[in-house]
């Protein structure tokens, strides 16, 4: 196995990443680490393409009738395409004709783990890995074992944090991760073994289905997309016009360097730190929802789900007993793009500082004098340092999905 490139794929929901990764032994992994080598591309969108409402499609998923319309057979096959030519791309980048590829995607899978029968704002692709093989197959790349399945990209973060040399999973028993992406990737590792939130669904619930007590989920408020678009739209409301390219960046629909516009840059952190008031706002209530996702997780782990009638009937119906109550966690990690924003020390005055506050505030006001004494220093009642992590790995995702495909061929 000597010859062949470790591959993990990111397939997000508006572009596919690739990245080389290194093993220290394919046969028994301890650790992992990125290459340099990476590719990426944006996916195309045709015209005429709309996504299938959700309830139609689980309702096509239950009855065993899935029908794609000609618009999302060929956005499916541009999104496989994408793909494919990334990995190949990576492959040529290191001069390898074989590869073991591990990759995530959004969406509910099929049975077989191969495809994707239910997703938000994407296309169906039954036939996801069918299709990606044989594309990179005629691309003159040999995959030295199919591709096992399309993963979690939340529990490949999870992944990547246990298994990569730098990981923050790796040192502790029971800690939290939340990735702030396009989406919230949400992993736990508790009592010593990483927890898929897949697995624990009957008594938490993921951060794309929890409403903060702002009213959205915390996925629409928190991730660094939505920490955009919301921006977008503060400007938009204060009656700024920007012309439409910085529009569509202002609305985190595509990647492009800083621009400014009438008023500033497109990023609220940016603007905050040079005065920008709105953005301050907004950079502020951002921390506070944040910090309420953070202290919901501490308490439904130690406690069970707390009786919250603003976060709606399914939260409710959730067990508040659960095997891992009374667990403590020793750290809160936060990754991707939010988690650069947070490590960031230009940008602590008007995000990390005040995170840290209002989680403080949150622990305070619990009345939980364990979760004081474990997370509170106890002379100034603020948070105690280094509680709170911003991860070092630069695509979690892409690590955990090339830790999964080792794991596979050894399993």
């Amino acid at each position: 196995m000597s010859d062949v490139l470790l591959i993990g794929v990111d397939g997000g929901a508006t572009e596919v990443k690739a990245h080389a990764a290194a093993c220290d032994d394919l046969q028994r992994p301890t650790s992992f680490r990125l290459r340099a080598e990476a590719a990426a591309r944006v996916y195309p969108r045709p015209l005429g393409f709309s996504p299938m409402a959700v309830p139609e499609q689980l309702a096509q998923r239950d009855a065993g009738d899935i029908r794609l319309s000609d618009g999302e057979i060929e956005q499916g096959r541009l999104w496989v395409e994408a793909a494919a030519q990334a990995v190949v791309e990576v492959a040529q980048q290191c001069g390898a004709k074989r590869a073991l590829v591990g990759m995530g995607m959004p969406g509910l899978k099929t049975p077989d783990g191969r495809g994707i029968n239910t997703i938000n704002n994407g296309p169906r692709i039954p036939r996801y890995l069918e299709l990606l093989e044989r594309m990179i197959a005629a691309a003159g790349v040999e995959l030295a074992s199919p591709v096992a399945a399309l993963g979690s990209d939340a529990d490949y973060c999870g992944l990547g944090e246990e298994y990569a040399a730098d990981g923050l999973f790796r040192d502790v028993q029971d800690a939290y991760y939340l990735g702030g992406g396009t989406g919230i990737a949400d992993a736990m590792k508790l009592r010593g073994r990483l927890v898929p939130f897949d697995a624990a669904k009957p008594w938490i619930q993921k951060s794309w289905q929890m409403p903060s007590a702002l009213g959205p989920t915390f996925e629409k408020l928190v991730s660094a997309s939505s920490l955009n678009r919301v921006w977008g739209d503060l400007n938009v409301a204060a009656g700024i016009s920007p012309a439409a390219d910085v529009a569509s960046a202002l609305r985190g629909r595509r990647s492009a360097p800083e621009t400014l516009h009438a008023t500033g840059p497109r990023y609220p952190e940016v603007a905050a730190v040079r005065g920008d008031p709105l953005a301050a706002a907004w950079l502020d209530t951002a921390a506070l929802v944040l910090a309420e996702l953070i202290f919901e997780r501490l308490w439904t782990i130690k406690n069970g789900r707390p009786p919250a009638p603003h976060r709606g009937e399914a939260y409710g119906k959730l067990n508040p007993d659960h095997e891992y109550r009374d667990v403590l966690l020793e750290r809160v990690i936060i990754g991707q793009r939010v988690g650069l924003i947070y490590a960031d020390t230009q940008y602590r005055a008007v995000f990390a500082g005040k995170l840290d506050a209002y989680l403080a505030s949150f622990i305070a006001a619990s009345g939980d004098a364990e979760l004081a004494r474990t997370y509170l220093d106890s002379a100034t009642s603020a948070l105690k340092p280094a509680f709170v992590r911003a991860s070092r790995l630069r695509a979690a995702p892409a690590l955990g999905a090339a830790v999964a495909a080792v794991r596979a061929l050894t399993a």
